[in-house]
């Protein structure tokens, strides 16, 4: 039970974690986020330093997609690792609490066995500790998986945001030799 004590904080701070990014990221109303110039992002934050960093000191297009690609794939890549990480401890919760059911029927058979007084006590005990065990992983593990899946839709709206931030900005870009 400490074990999947210990597994369902460190599943929560991850989730939360994620959780926290990827608000910090998006802006606050993906509504208003088509506009078609980049100033109305300007308010700090993570947006204005992907901006900043895909549009500084030059006006090439090749570049500006680069950039881009690059801030997907560096903070994709990291979102990615942490929901997979997220998922096998959501996972692998309900597998500490079956860990624990076997603990607690051994316990009851041993209690069985038994040719005391405290037989009752003791198998009554063991099939208590082996379905509590069982509940705290589902309990671990049903809101956290859950929570992936919210994460996950997130991830996707942090993509569209990226990719709008990128045609905007490519539309910006005036070529330095026009093609008559």
């Amino acid at each position: 039970m400490p074990t999947l004590a210990i597994l369902s904080l460190y599943t929560y701070f991850i989730a939360f974690d994620l959780w926290f990014r990827l608000r910090s990221i998006l802006p606050r109303d993906l509504q208003s986020f088509p506009r078609e110039r980049w100033g109305a992002f300007q308010g700090g934050g993570r947006i204005n330093q992907i901006m900043h960093y895909c549009l500084s000191n030059h006006q090439d297009s090749k570049e500006t997609k680069k950039r881009f690609e690059q801030i997907r794939m560096i903070d994709g890549s990291y979102l990615n690792r942490r929901l997979r990480f997220l998922l096998v401890l959501a996972t692998a919760s309900p597998l500490i609490g079956l860990l624990g059911t076997v603990g607690g029927m051994l316990r009851t058979f041993d209690g069985l066995s038994m040719q005391d007084n405290y037989k009752m006590d003791l198998v009554a005990s063991g099939i208590s500790e082996a379905l509590v065990t069982t509940q705290a992983g589902l309990l671990v593990a049903i809101p956290a998986l859950a929570f992936s899946h919210l994460l996950k839709r997130k991830k996707k709206d942090w993509l569209h945001c990226i990719n709008r931030l990128e045609s905007i900005s490519l539309r910006q870009i005036k070529p330095s030799n026009p093609e008559l």
